[in-house]
């Protein structure tokens, strides 16, 4: 007997139910063990976050050091829900991008919603107030690095932040990693929630030599991801700056000074900067072999509750820059496909 219950009462409750009930119960509990995957599981996460920010974040942010929070992570915690998971028993390469939707989103929303809104309010009046308000964001590209496996059930939490921007694109970076090693020393938006214990009075260094031993690898990582979003109003390609600007994420500009191009970025220096041993010393050390290192590194923001300066930032969207461009190059595979009458090895049919 465990608890007062055992195996005859079990049969009784078994016997009562009958086999129809038995499998509904059956089904309840795969659906409630699988709710990502069931039917418009996915646009509800993502309207959960629109409405999570679009009220909530704006008066908070204002509150706060607008620069300060540009680079700031924000975090999602789930799970990897049977149905995720492939013939090898670990989360599938596919739902990856599902998550990461999810994350993105939340980080838009919330930093870009107030400069979106006041951007297309500004080109509605200088338009003399004809075509539309709305400014729309959209996916440009997404790229993901898988390091390691991710067991059914087992949970993880989703960093995500801005690496940085050019005159089109912004680019988001994302990371899968184990839950609860990341230990932020506040929320920026959730100020009553309490830093954690093992995280207090360290600096951001002190905390990753905490999770990586001090090698410089980072097992916590299960995977990283990198995107690029473009700001649209109608045809009209909105810089990235603007929107940022709008949202009182960046501080006054240099007179002096222009967003450049991707292809203008010139070359950053790291002196001064803190990345752990065994990540390539500096960005124009970008191989193939040191790429994902780096990338790992770019969520390692100096840790700041003070407003940032324009060369703070600027510093820090230069390095993100140098990614951004490596990763870019992946485009010209679009010209690889040509689809001509050379021979294939086959043409099969899938599920329509």
């Amino acid at each position: 007997m465990l608890l007062g219950f055992d195996a005859i009462h079990l049969r009784d409750i078994l016997r009562q139910i009958g086999s129809q009930g038995f499998w509904k119960l059956c089904a309840i509990f795969f659906a409630v063990t699988n709710l990502k995957h069931l039917p418009f599981a996915w646009h509800i996460r993502l309207i959960n976050g629109i409405f999570t920010h679009w009220s909530t974040s704006k008066p908070l942010l204002s509150k706060a050091a607008g620069s300060s929070a540009l680079f700031q992570p924000m975090i999602i915690s789930s799970r990897a829900q049977l149905l995720e998971c492939d013939y090898n028993f670990h989360k599938s390469n596919s739902t990856y991008f599902a998550d990461f939707d999810v994350g993105r989103l939340h980080l838009l929303i919330c930093l870009c919603k107030r400069g979106m809104i006041k951007t297309g309010q500004e080109l509605f009046n200088e338009n003399g107030c004809k075509g539309t308000k709305k400014i729309w964001i959209s996916l440009g590209a997404v790229s993901c690095s898988f390091r390691r496996e991710i067991k059914p059930y087992q949970a993880f939490e989703i960093w995500t932040r801005i690496l940085c921007w050019d005159r089109k694109w912004i680019y988001v970076v994302s990371h899968f990693v184990q839950k609860g090693v990341g230990k932020p020393r506040s929320y920026t938006l959730q100020p009553w929630k309490k830093a954690k214990d093992s995280a207090k009075g360290k600096s951001g260094d002190e905390q990753r030599a905490s999770v990586t031993g001090g090698t410089g690898s980072n097992p916590a990582v299960f995977a990283t991801g990198i995107a690029k979003y473009v700001f649209k109003r109608e045809r009209l390609t909105i810089p990235p700056e603007r929107i940022l600007k709008n949202s009182g994420l960046l501080p006054p500009k240099p007179s002096n000074l222009s967003t450049p191009l991707a292809s203008d970025s010139p070359a950053v220096s790291l002196e001064g900067t803190a990345i752990p041993t065994g990540v390539a010393t500096t960005v124009q050390d970008l191989t193939s072999t040191g790429a994902e290192d780096i990338l790992d590194a770019a969520l390692s923001v100096k840790p700041s509750d003070i407003e940032w300066s324009w060369d703070d930032i600027e510093q820090e969207r230069l390095k993100g820059m140098k990614i951004a461009e490596a990763w870019s190059k992946t485009d010209a595979l679009n010209e690889e496909w040509t689809g001509d009458e050379r021979p294939a090895l086959g043409k099969y049919w899938d599920i329509p």
